[in-house]
């Protein structure tokens, strides 16, 4: 994690996406010191059922919140659907869904 850490450190102005929520990098951002320099970094979901319990979405919520998750699904190794059901299944909230799916990306990219 300490790579992730430093590139991140060395490129303060650059919005970056991790993807496979980063490896798990989101966990540190329970640091208040990490958490502000991964101010401007998003995870996205892909691989979430090979790699995590489907709780991996409430609890990223829970530390870094719903606006810097991205949906990726890893197609067509994994259908979306699959990820759908255990979004569904982990508790989140409508809202949470909507901008994990879709609302994300589009304001990071301005469109």
């Amino acid at each position: 994690m300490k790579s992730i850490y430093d590139f991140i450190r060395a490129f303060p102005g650059v919005r970056i996406i991790l993807a496979h929520w980063g490896g798990g990098f989101f966990f540190y951002e329970l640091m208040p010191e990490v958490a502000k320099v991964a101010e401007r970094i998003w995870y996205d979901t892909a691989a979430s059922p090979y790699l995590y319990r489907r709780e991996i979405y409430s609890v990223a919520v829970t530390i870094v919140g719903a606006d810097k998750i991205l949906f990726g699904s890893d197609y067509p190794l994994l259908r979306p659907g699959r990820y759908f059901e255990e979004m569904e299944d982990s508790g989140l909230g409508e809202e949470e869904r909507r901008k994990i799916l879709g609302q994300n990306i589009r304001n990071l990219l301005n469109i």
